[in-house]
């Protein structure tokens, strides 16, 4: 088994540039405001300027009813996300002791009963942020469409965040179908949201072939920003918890291995995290290594897939390899050399039987 300061090195040489993901890219396309959307929120600008919030909030919330897609339009253009209005919410009406009920979706605020707390919620930052924007036309448009492309990020952040976090697991479980490697859940592959496998008590990312079978579970981390103390503890805290149980549940000769899908610069900025996920796991796997999952997992069924890959890397992993007696079923990548078959897996590819 490599060393800690080993494992450590090939997370570093391998760590995933998730600023070129496709994936990750479409977060940065910043939708682009529409004519409806510009005619309402140019009203809006012109009654801020002029009117009580008396007068403008229940105009706004016929506005609203009329045409739903302005109000995350509104939630982005005020600096909020749709979580933290729902959040912030829930603390106004604990201290105001009404029997109002915050509901889960930002998207019914504007309900009688709860818009009469959301409305002066919302109107103080619509205030704060359209008082300044210019009313004439040309430079209100400009002005706009530079308000929109700064706040995008903040509004995207947490949808990203959520999404990348499942992103590793989705696309473990996109090759373990293409290779027909049964796992569960199933429905990882259209939904990498959906509920994780459980096994004695511990939750899974996933788990081949089942938790009736299990040969191997997988959990999967991925931070593509500063993780802090919280998240080093987290990360830490539940491999060592799987590794643990596994332990414990199971005899030596039929324990599952225990597969880390670990990745994100977010884990430089905090090096005890990665050292936890690295010590406690038994093997690991990155998004340009995703390979190393198939090979695990044929060795483990006495099966073997064919893995073309770059030679130096073929050089770096012999040692891996070897141990999964592995290799004589891998061969360098050529240009133009790929069979049909061929699946990337990272920087591999796997050819299907």
């Amino acid at each position: 088994m490599p060393s800690i300061e080993q494992r450590k090195k090939e997370f570093g040489d391998h760590v995933w540039n998730h600023t070129v993901d496709p994936f990750q890219m479409k977060f940065d396309d910043c939708p682009p405001l529409s004519e409806t959307e510009i005619r309402i929120l140019q009203k809006l600008v012109r009654l801020v300027k002029t009117s009580t919030d008396n007068y403008i909030l229940p105009r706004l919330r016929r506005e609203i009813l009329k045409n739903p897609a302005i109000l995350p339009r509104l939630i982005q253009l005020t600096g909020l996300t749709r979580n933290k209005i729902t959040t912030d919410l829930r603390a106004v009406v604990r201290t105001s002791r009404t029997q109002t009920k915050v509901p889960a979706s930002f998207e019914r605020i504007i309900k009688p009963d709860i818009w009469a707390i959301a409305g002066p919620y919302l109107i103080v930052r619509i205030r704060k942020v359209f008082q300044t924007l210019p009313v004439d036309s040309k430079a209100f448009i400009g002005s706009l469409q530079s308000l929109n492309q700064a706040t995008w990020q903040g509004y995207c952040r947490q949808e990203r965040a959520k999404r990348s976090g499942h992103q590793a697991e989705y696309r473990l479980a996109q090759l373990l179908a293409a290779c027909q490697i049964p796992f569960e859940p199933k429905e990882k592959v259209q939904n990498p949201l959906c509920k994780d496998v459980d096994l004695n008590g511990v939750s899974f990312d996933l788990i081949i072939p089942n938790p009736n079978q299990p040969r191997v579970c997988v959990k999967a981390t991925v931070h593509t920003a500063n993780i802090g103390q919280y998240g080093e503890s987290k990360d830490h805290l539940e491999i060592d918890e799987a590794r643990r149980m596994l332990d414990k549940m199971f005899e030596p000769e039929t324990r599952p291995l225990l597969l880390a899908f670990i990745d994100g610069v977010g884990f430089e900025s905090n090096r005890a995290g990665l050292e936890g996920v690295l010590s406690k796991a038994d093997e690991f796997c990155q998004f340009r290594t995703l390979w190393k999952a198939i090979v695990i997992i044929r060795h483990l069924h006495g099966v073997h897939s064919l893995i073309i890959m770059p030679e130096d890397e073929i050089k770096q992993y012999q040692g891996f390899f070897e141990t999964y007696k592995y290799q004589d079923y891998v061969k360098p990548l050529k240009k133009n050399d790929l069979p049909i078959s061929a699946v990337q897996a990272g920087d591999a590819y796997i050819v299907l039987n």
